[in-house]
């Protein structure tokens, strides 16, 4: 008899990056603190949030998402607010139009690393974050078989 693949119970939010983001100025970036999946050893991730602009986005804005890793438990891998990480630490890219306007954005069924890793986030909109309300939160899960 064939088993059922269903995905798990979908827990909430944890919310990761909150004032860090506030303010954060076009092509920078800032890093988030440790995601231990050592033991949980969950197999996808979420990521959702919210982005608020004061002034007209680039025709080609995006916020770009990265995962610095540490496969042994203690060292990272290169990346952080002030040093550029390697293109292979690259996970996703949200495109964003060239409006005013804030807006809410979800990278979805991302593989989540099996140890302890960290996002960092990127800012390539062409302006500054807001001053308030950005935010930037993730859940992990798991399919379960039945």
């Amino acid at each position: 008899m064939a088993n059922l693949v269903k995905w798990g119970a979908y827990p909430a939010l944890t919310a990761y990056l909150t004032t860090e983001l506030n303010a954060l100025a076009d092509n920078a970036r800032v890093l988030g603190g440790e995601i231990d999946n050592t033991s949980g050893l969950n197999t996808y991730i979420d990521i959702s949030g919210y982005v608020g602009i004061q002034t007209a986005r680039s025709a080609d804005a995006d916020i770009v998402i990265y995962f610095i890793t540490a496969v042994d438990g203690t060292n990272y891998s290169l990346g952080d607010a002030s040093v550029a990480p390697p293109l292979s630490a690259r996970v996703g890219s949200i495109a964003l139009d060239a409006a005013v306007t804030a807006r809410h954005y979800n990278l979805t069924l991302l593989p989540c690393p099996a140890c302890k890793f960290k996002i960092l986030i990127e800012n390539r909109t062409g302006q500054a974050f807001t001053a308030t309300t950005n935010t930037l939160g993730y859940t992990v899960y798991n399919k379960e078989i039945q």
